[in-house]
């Protein structure tokens, strides 16, 4: 099989940087071809809690993820079909003696609103209004941002898939056995187990498994592999009123819901997206399962792991003692609420702990895009516009090339 460009990976990055990349390219002369191991979705990012936020320290960074939100608000009025977004808001907070996260906040909150993120800084009193039922001190500060929430990450690449089909693009499901061919410095083609793909350009977006495929080829880069963990928990119930409640009975799973809203995404939920920077947690609750889902912030915490063949994906004993102590102490309601199991993830991370995304240094038409330390879904729709400029040779304005170059490694 013959394409223009091959990307490598089905997750949120694969299929956002296919969509776009198809919309710029001729189906018949120049086709788009993505290929996955397993199906659409099946990996890391298909698993995640798909937190959509814009509370970045870096400039770039905020940027990218306020467009973003953008897009996923617009995405239904424009293409018809439902990435399960809930805009429940998203609420920080900052204990009054962490003063290091308090500065920071307000550091953050002056840049965040100087390129148009909508976000404003809240009191104790208000911090209770909008999370009825959280413990907080009288000096507590707050950061509420109220287009944030979640979207339900495999109804998302789903969707993202769907859209760069529908633009030209073709996938195959099921491909393994990656060996990328170079000949003379340059990308020749990609042999697999369902074949030979000719191909100039390749891009990796194969999260974990990066560092590994580039190896082969005798390319070392700064990235290794954490494991993130989540707690689950059942959701505290919402008086949903006397109407909304046939809006859910039946097969809801299978409504067909382009160009309307998905009955799922009406249901409310008890709280906003909470991200305790002092405690060290985030939580959201998902309506569509009736649970609530914690993790960690930040990757200080997060452990390295080695063999990618044998990977559990369900939490540690400890880290789930932490996480309903954590929540439990910030929000009493969940001390009663039971434990519906775990989830984990796994991720690579640069030492900087900043993406890297663009050419690979020494072969023409090998492109990455890694490192996004469970930011995938915040930076997904950048990564993917800026990707197709890239590689098309058209220039980038989606993101800062140079910012996420992998040339800063020397």
């Amino acid at each position: 099989m013959k394409g223009k460009v091959l990307i490598v990976g089905g997750g949120a990055m694969g299929t956002c940087i296919a969509m776009q990349v198809a919309s710029r390219c001729d189906p018949l002369k120049e086709p788009v071809i993505l290929i996955e191991k397993g199906q659409l979705g099946s990996g890391s990012s298909g698993r995640a809690g798909a937190i959509v936020h814009q509370s970045y320290s870096d400039r770039e960074v905020a940027g990218m993820a306020r467009d973003a939100v953008r897009l996923y608000h617009d995405i239904q009025s424009t293409t018809g079909r439902s990435l399960g977004l809930r805009r429940t808001g998203v609420l920080s907070v900052v204990n009054a003696s962490d003063t290091d996260g308090l500065a920071q906040m307000d550091a953050d909150l002056e840049m965040q609103t100087s390129i148009g993120i909508k976000v404003r800084r809240v009191d104790a009193a208000e911090i209770r209004q909008l999370c009825p039922g959280i413990e907080v001190a009288d000096d507590a500060v707050g950061r509420f941002e109220a287009e944030g929430g979640y979207v339900n990450p495999a109804k998302a690449i789903k969707t993202f898939g769907v859209l760069a089909r529908g633009r030209g693009a073709t996938t195959r499901l099921g491909v393994q056995d990656l060996d990328i061919e170079i000949e003379n410095g340059k990308v020749r083609g990609v042999h697999t187990s369902q074949g030979y793909f000719e191909t100039p350009n390749v891009v990796l977006a194969t999260g974990s498994w990066t560092a590994t495929i580039l190896k082969k080829m005798g390319i070392d880069l700064p990235l290794s592999v954490v494991r993130s963990e989540e707690c689950v928990l059942n959701m505290p119930q919402v008086n949903q009123g006397e109407e909304g409640m046939d809006l859910f009975d039946g097969p809801v799973a299978d409504i067909e819901t382009r160009f309307r809203q998905d009955p799922l995404e009406l249901k409310p939920v008890p709280h906003p997206v909470l991200l305790d920077i002092s405690s060290g947690f985030h939580a959201h609750c998902e309506p569509h399962t009736d649970q609530t889902r914690v993790g960690r912030l930040g990757l200080s915490a997060f452990n390295s792991v080695k063999d990618l063949d044998n990977l559990s994906k369900q939490a540690s004993p400890e880290f789930l003692e932490w996480a309903v102590s954590s929540l439990g102490n910030r929000m009493p309601i969940y001390k009663d609420m039971g434990m519906t199991g775990s989830l984990a993830h796994y991720t690579a991370v640069s030492t900087d702990h900043r993406p890297i995304v663009g050419p690979v240094q020494g072969i023409e038409g090998l492109f990455i895009v890694v490192g996004f330390s469970g930011s995938d879904f915040h930076l997904a729709p950048s990564i993917g516009e800026g990707m197709a400029q890239m590689i098309l040779d058209e220039p980038v304005s989606a993101f800062t090339p140079e910012f996420f170059s992998a040339a800063r490694f020397g």
